[in-house]
């Protein structure tokens, strides 16, 4: 799903990083950054030139680390698409895109991801990644997920368990996709699994609630997935 066009490192905090595109939309850019927090300093927000915002003044370190990795690695492709501002954040905690942009954020155990595209593009972005965990994935499985969906996981020809986390990493990339629109917050039970093409690795989701009047009961979208080492990366667009 992914491409890269360019890797590079900028040692110790951020180990690596890689820009690329997504392969089945290839105007979408993304970046992924892995990082160290124990290599965490607040100076890394001058050195990159990232405003630390008051929000974080209580936040601990790996909060601190997980918002400025990320912020970077939004400034990474906003710089050069030609704009040299950085994502903040909201009053409702969600990211504040430059004027003309819009994109979105995740991260996971050292590891972040953001997409970026210019508002004109018209596309609805939402991105997740997230690190495996067998006992957690089962343990938490009727907290995302109804009775029929695990069924249809179970009979979906991924391991169930793999399963299991696309599908939470996928109704987290729904509703960061659709946040910018519906504006306020919905749950796991606003939408469905509904198909799961492994070819393709692309995964359905049905709205089993009106969110909007553009966002009816019913509406089915389509995202993708990947694997990557240990972790699970769902995307809309």
């Amino acid at each position: 799903m992914f491409t890269s066009i360019t890797t590079g490192s900028m040692p110790p905090f951020i180990r690596s990083f890689e820009v690329g595109t997504i392969t089945s939309l290839p105007g979408l850019r993304y970046c992924l950054i892995n990082f160290d927090i124990r290599c965490y300093q607040d100076a890394l927000f001058t050195y990159f030139a990232i405003p630390f915002p008051q929000t974080l003044s209580s936040a601990v370190v790996k909060r601190r680390a997980e918002y400025i990795a990320v912020r970077y690695a939004a400034k990474i492709l906003l710089r050069t698409a030609g704009c040299n501002n950085t994502p903040g954040i909201g009053q409702d905690r969600a990211p504040a895109w430059p004027s003309g942009w819009c994109g979105s954020l995740s991260h996971t155990d050292g590891h972040a991801i953001v997409l970026v595209s210019p508002q004109e593009a018209d596309l609805i972005l939402g991105v997740d990644i997230e690190t495996f965990s067998s006992l957690t994935i089962r343990q938490t499985a009727n907290l995302f997920s109804s009775l029929d969906e695990q069924a249809l996981l179970a009979d979906s020809g991924i391991d169930y368990e793999i399963a299991l986390l696309v599908t939470f990493s996928a109704k987290e990339s729904l509703f960061k996709a659709l946040y910018p629109e519906v504006r306020y917050f919905f749950g796991f039970e606003a939408a469905r699994v509904c198909k799961i093409d492994i070819l393709h690795q692309r995964i359905t989701l049905e709205l089993t609630q009106t969110l909007t009047q553009n966002r009816k009961k019913g509406s089915q979208i389509a995202g993708y997935y990947v694997m990557r080492d240990n972790q699970v990366i769902t995307l809309f667009a």
